[in-house]
């Protein structure tokens, strides 16, 4: 049979947290929260090691994991964006240094029309 897991809130852990840092012993602070000597160990030890950042629930996980996902997206694109500007930089500098002729300008053509063939008659 299996038994449901106990989950503690993030204020109860820090209420706890702080009633060991205020002085008070670790079995005291056990018996006042009904919790075993050894979670409170495993509570003080995440406590000490990230302070105010200890105990971030269900919930940051996920947040933090579709944040650097997103991140990830964003940094992809803003990769081609700036290959993008690159590509067309270089391509507005070389017309600058080489601009078309008149043709493409809406003037005259660099090449005269071929003139229009006679029909030949049929005998």
């Amino acid at each position: 049979m299996l038994v449901p897991r106990q989950e503690y809130s993030r204020e109860l852990k820090v209420a706890c947290m702080r009633e060991l840092d205020s002085g008070k012993g670790m079995a005291e602070v056990a018996r006042q929260y009904q919790i075993s000597p050894k979670r409170l160990e495993n509570w003080k030890g995440e406590w000490r090691a990230k302070g105010e950042l200890a105990f971030p629930g269900k919930g940051a996980r996920p947040q933090a994991r579709l944040d650097s996902e997103r991140i990830a997206v964003l940094e992809r694109k803003i990769g081609q964006q700036t290959m993008e500007i690159d590509f067309l930089k270089k391509v507005l500098r070389r017309f600058k240094e080489h601009p078309l002729g008149a043709g493409a300008n809406g003037g005259a053509a660099s090449t005269s029309k071929s003139r229009k063939r006679a029909k030949r008659r049929q005998a």
